[in-house]
């Protein structure tokens, strides 16, 4: 099996050239992008190319496209992947507090059995060539919020152990180094109580609410899903997204 990276497509080079000027303040909020024409001129690309690159970015929640005005930068998402957060009260003080993601690594990436007590059961061919395994907790202003589980099949990533995780979007390492981009999935979604591990990790009493979810996410790649079960305390923050 050839376990090259996939060659990043024209229009995933430009979505991620205006994601990361619009994440650096190049374009802020209520900003317009370039019109199609000047992205063709500055990028001598094709119109459905630049096209797919603005649905992506309109996907992802970086932009809105507006009849007869254009592409209208949105307020930055505060990342999930998938998802994003949002402050559960929109009129309290977390409102206006500058509100970042923080994320840590409590096990890095490395071979490891598929973990029984996930939801979602790998393919026979996923099961041959193993899987890499590692565990993060997400933070909002130094309080955990999110305890997660991840695992990726030991195919298409040369040197993911090494790679580094911290403070970093895990989808856009995939997008960016490895040609892999998420294109949708499955996820199944269960109340639980935290047991000895989730109180210590998300800073709640054993036997505290929490919300679990598992998801199944594919990608360009037909033979590359990966896996995560995430486990999150929603007494601050709303999940909300599309899936």
């Amino acid at each position: 099996m050839n376990d090259r990276p996939t060659r990043i497509p024209q229009y995933q080079y430009l979505y991620e050239s205006l994601r990361q000027q619009i994440i650096r303040g190049d374009f802020k909020s209520g900003d317009l992008l370039p019109s199609e024409k000047d992205l063709q001129n500055q990028f001598r690309l094709t119109q459905p190319t630049i096209r797919q690159a603005l649905g992506l970015l309109v996907q992802d929640g970086y932009i809105r496209k507006h009849q007869g005005k254009g592409s209208i930068v949105q307020p930055l998402p505060i990342g999930l992947g998938v998802m994003s957060i949002v402050g559960r009260l929109a009129n309290t003080a977390n409102a206006t507090r500058a509100e970042r993601m923080t994320t840590t690594i409590l096990t890095k990436p490395r071979l490891h059995p598929y973990p029984e007590d996930f939801l979602f059961n790998p393919t026979e061919d996923d099961s041959k060539v193993g899987f890499y395994y590692l565990e993060r907790l997400r933070a909002m202003e130094d309080e955990p919020v999110f305890y997660e589980k991840v695992v990726l099949p030991n195919r298409y990533l040369p040197g993911f152990s090494r790679q580094r995780l911290e403070n970093r979007s895990l989808f856009d390492l995939l997008r960016t180094k490895y040609g892999l981009l998420v294109k949708g999935g499955e996820q199944k979604v269960l109340a639980v109580t935290a047991d000895g591990e989730l109180s210590k990790q998300l800073h709640v009493p054993i036997g505290s609410p929490l919300l679990r979810l598992d998801k199944r996410l594919d990608t360009n790649r037909p033979d590359f899903s990966f896996y995560s079960s995430l486990y999150a305390k929603t007494d601050s923050y709303i999940l909300h997204g599309r899936f």
